[in-house]
């Protein structure tokens, strides 16, 4: 049985910000200008796979924010890949993992050969791409700001290439 463990991730021009602080009783938070939004970021979808001692990252880029239609594409990607026998795909429980759509889909994917198990709620632990996802921002992509989307996309796909990744 192959597991492929599906989620999506977005990277902004800007480094996240872990935390802000502001003067006790003071009642007020600073504005932190920054360079987010949808001109700014690229959405990636993917799974991280495991069969056996073999892993594999594919990933594909995402045109906007993920949605279910986004998510149903990438799994019918993964069902025409001749999955091997009992392949299953661990998804996690956003809304858009989980639609009505999504589910008449899965007895379709699962003739292919494609089943989809998902995961329990707040539980990211337990899908292992969480931390491939976190290797590619903290560790293998440089830790800058970036001046445009095209230099960032550029950081993102060399760190993915480190990392192994398929696109497809």
């Amino acid at each position: 049985m192959t597991l492929k463990y599906l989620d999506q991730t977005g990277l902004s021009l800007m480094l996240s910000i872990g935390s802000t602080w502001f003067k006790r009783g003071s009642g007020k938070q600073f504005e932190i200008p920054t360079r987010w939004g949808s001109s700014g970021r690229i959405n990636l979808i993917g799974t991280y796979s495991l069969h056996g001692t073999e892993e594999q990252l594919e990933v594909r880029e995402l045109s906007g924010s993920c949605n279910g239609e986004q998510v149903m594409a990438y799994l019918d990607t993964l069902a025409l890949r001749r999955p091997r026998p009992d392949d299953c795909g661990g998804v996690g429980q956003r809304p858009f993992h989980k639609g009505a759509k999504l589910r008449e889909k899965a007895a379709e994917w699962e003739k292919q050969g494609l089943y989809l198990r998902y995961l329990p709620p707040y539980a990211p632990m337990l899908n292992l791409i969480e931390e491939i996802w976190r290797k590619l921002k903290g560790i293998v992509m440089p830790r800058r700001c970036y001046n445009s989307v095209d230099e960032l996309r550029e950081a993102v796909l060399t760190g993915l290439k480190v990392l192994g990744a398929r696109f497809i």
